[in-house]
């Protein structure tokens, strides 16, 4: 009952009371029709009296109004909204007593999982249990769609919270068949008319609406629009691929990714398309991924100096995306020309001006072929070239030598000549086979100083 409505029951009240209590008056009077007797009338008491049975009447009005009022509100208005998103979307509006007012299905496959069931009056938690049997039944939910998402939207947050853990808990038990174990999504929705437009706007709950921004958040490569089609399972399984994402919706259980090819099938069909071997691949990686709403396993790798970039459909198999390009991978110090090599600087003894008369000395006469020059090194204290006692190549070989990687599978190269503590060294950074390699070597006897290798993350 609207305040409008109470009002106006007072004001009929207040009203009508004079008329009736005449009534009852001229009621009495007939009971002594025959018998004189005289009377004398008293208006004012009479007025006094009037307006006292009506203030009353008021006030039983408001009292019961205010009531009735009360238990219209806890019984007839709608306090939460609970919303179930597998597949088929579904709204649950309940009232402060958690019964239901009114399920509301949100696309044509929520009509099919409703059915004729009528659930006005019923415990909240009986209708979810119906539908999460409906969902089972109508294989809505099984071992290669595993995910479900409840969303809970309260006036009283605390209320709403508990709402959602003991539904979560309840549907989780729901869950763990003999065939396969689910997987569920759960959250208080925040509401707000961004989101509230959303939901509207593309048919879905705003439990998914809110579900699709925190994808988005973790990932900018993808629209609202090309997500808004996905089902739950495939929106857990992209939440999910970034161990390091800050998620907000609480899960339980994994996602189900049976429906699809795997990632070792995934390599395979994409080396076949590139005529490549698994021995020659580096840098290798695979995530599974959506291109324009369909699921796919989106492969990167490097062989023999090209890059491969390619999507592969996780359902069929099917090479969506095929692309290749030359590594330009950025390397540290240039090529040395062994051919050419320019004249060694001698740092304590540097050599005489040359005069035109006479042909400049000899360096290191005694030992002519001992020095090789070392790359320019702009990064040096001196900022001058500095010798070594083997080439940068030579460095390189050292190290791969001891890696036991062949130059063929190179990838990544760095190497500089720097010195450490007073000692001439050649830096070396590689990637082969997924692996980082590090190394320190001597630059004048071509000792390993340093050798390190972990896998590229």
């Amino acid at each position: 009952m609207t305040e409008y409505e109470i009002n106006e029951k007072i004001r009929q009240a207040y009203t009508h009371s004079t008329p009736d209590i005449l009534d009852a008056v001229l009621s009495d009077c007939k009971k002594e029709k025959g018998c004189a007797i005289m009377m004398t009338t008293n208006k004012k008491r009479k007025s006094l009296v009037t307006q006292l049975a009506g203030i009353a009447a008021c006030l039983c009005l408001l009292i019961g109004g205010g009531a009735v009022f009360h238990n219209y509100q806890i019984n007839h208005i709608v306090d939460t909204t609970v919303s179930l998103d597998v597949n088929p979307s579904v709204e649950i509006q309940v009232n402060q007593k958690e019964r239901v007012l009114k399920v509301i299905p949100l696309n044509q496959d929520g009509k099919i999982i409703i059915g004729d069931m009528d659930f006005s009056g019923s415990d909240v938690n009986v209708a979810v249990n119906a539908m999460i049997g409906s969902m089972l039944q109508n294989g809505y939910l099984n071992e290669l769609a595993n995910s479900i998402l409840i969303s809970v939207d309260s006036q009283d947050l605390a209320k709403g919270t508990a709402l959602q853990e003991r539904l979560t808990a309840e549907v989780n038990k729901l869950l763990q068949t003999d065939t396969f174990n689910g997987a569920v999504l759960s959250q208080t929705v925040s509401k707000n008319d961004e989101l509230q437009k959303l939901a509207e706007k593309y048919d879905i709950t705003m439990g998914k609406a809110q579900l699709i921004q925190d994808v988005l958040s973790e990932s900018s490569l993808h629209t609202f629009d090309e997500l808004a089609h996905l089902s739950i399972n495939e929106l857990n399984l992209l939440l999910h691929k970034n161990p390091t994402a800050t998620i907000q919706v609480e899960t339980v259980g994994t996602a189900s990714d049976k429906a699809y090819i795997g990632e070792a099938k995934a390599k395979e069909i994409v080396l076949g398309k590139a005529g490549v071997n698994a021995n020659n691949v580096t840098a290798y990686k695979v995530e599974l991924d959506t291109h324009q709403g369909i699921m796919v396993y989106d492969v990167e790798f490097i062989s023999e100096g090209l890059e491969y970039d390619c999507e592969i459909n996780a359902v069929t198999g099917e090479v969506i995306k095929f692309e290749k390009e030359k590594d330009d991978a950025p390397v540290a110090v240039p090529p040395v020309q062994e051919s050419n090599p320019p004249a060694p600087v001698q740092e304590n003894n540097p050599p005489a001006p040359a005069q035109e008369s006479n042909p400049p000395a000899p360096v290191q006469e005694s030992n002519p072929s001992a020095a090789v020059a070392a790359p320019d090194n702009s990064n040096q204290p001196n900022g001058n070239q500095t010798p070594g006692e083997i080439t940068l190549e030579k460095a390189k070989e050292i190290a791969l030598k001891h890696a036991g990687v062949e130059a063929s599978n190179l990838f990544n190269f760095k190497g500089e000549l720097d010195r450490d503590d007073g000692m001439l060294i050649y830096e070396l950074e590689f990637e082969s086979g997924g692996y980082e390699y590090d190394y320190e070597i001597n630059a004048v006897t071509g000792a390993i100083l340093k050798s390190e290798k972990e896998w590229d993350d």
